[in-house]
């Protein structure tokens, strides 16, 4: 006990009451009566979710108790009693308030899809206590980039190569860059974005998504009234990589002609 808290009356329920809503941590210093009274832990947890740490054992179990905890401050899941920590709703509340707080749920969630997708939406860098497979999940490691580039570090090596990914890991930041796989470190259009500043980099993304869904159009277009028989061969070479955004073609188009030039050369197509 800290010179503060020495010579404190820690049995007087008025007294930590009031105490405990100002500070919740303060809890630590309450009897043990009063670590297992409601009202007074209802007090602490809802100033410093983390006090959940020295409620009793019983109120650590209380469902009612440990929601207003975990919305204060996620993490304090890792005080919750086992049948708590294997609550759906406990642990998505938990993870939508701080994604690394996955950690402390059952590890069934941990390959659940959806708690995954609200744990990185929350904090890109959760998807390190994502499964494996998730971890190899286009959308999710999507989510999670999007949200922090770093969380590349966590991503699949599969997806470590996916230009897409990569470029939304390095939208924000050049160093998740060190993250990709060789050959994207080694590939000259990566080189090239690499080089340009976080608001260029944004804009060469959207650039590159805007002509992507005029190419598309302009594509199908032309293969629908079938008068064409070069968009035709080329929708269908093309067609799968047109389905997932920043694509292969357009983005070698733009590299191979140079930025203002591939522009032009997609305008003409």
């Amino acid at each position: 006990m800290d010179a503060v808290a020495r010579g404190k009356d820690w049995t007087n329920r008025d007294f930590v009451l009031a105490t405990v809503a100002k500070n919740g941590y303060a809890l630590e210093y309450a009897s043990l009566e009063l670590r297992n009274d409601q009202e007074v832990v209802m007090a602490a947890v809802a100033e410093d979710g983390n006090a959940l740490e020295f409620a009793s054992n019983e109120l650590r179990n209380d469902r009612e108790v440990v929601m207003v905890a975990v919305k204060n401050y996620g993490s304090a899941l890792e005080y919750a009693s086992d049948e708590l920590r294997n609550d759906r709703e406990v642990v998505m509340v938990a993870v939508k308030q701080n994604g690394n707080a996955l950690i402390y749920g059952a590890a069934e969630f941990r390959k659940d899809r959806e708690f995954v997708m609200a744990a990185v939406a929350q904090r890109g860098d959760a998807l390190i206590w994502a499964s494996d497979e998730l971890q190899n999940n286009r959308e999710v490691v999507m989510v999670a980039v999007a949200q922090n580039g770093h969380a590349l570090y966590y991503a699949s090596d599969e997806l470590k190569a996916d230009r897409e990914v990569v470029m939304a890991a390095v939208a924000e930041d050049d160093y998740p860059f060190v993250y990709a796989s060789a050959k994207l470190r080694n590939d000259p259009f990566f080189l090239w974005l690499q080089h340009r500043t976080p608001k260029q980099r944004r804009w060469t993304m959207l650039s590159l998504r805007f002509y992507v869904i005029l190419f598309a159009k302009k594509l199908q277009r032309r293969v629908e009234a079938r008068d064409n028989e070069r968009f035709e061969a080329a929708w269908a070479e093309h067609r799968e990589e047109l389905t997932v955004g920043v694509t292969e073609c357009v983005a070698k188009v733009v590299f191979q002609h140079g930025w203002a030039a591939g522009r032009k050369r997609l305008r003409e197509e």
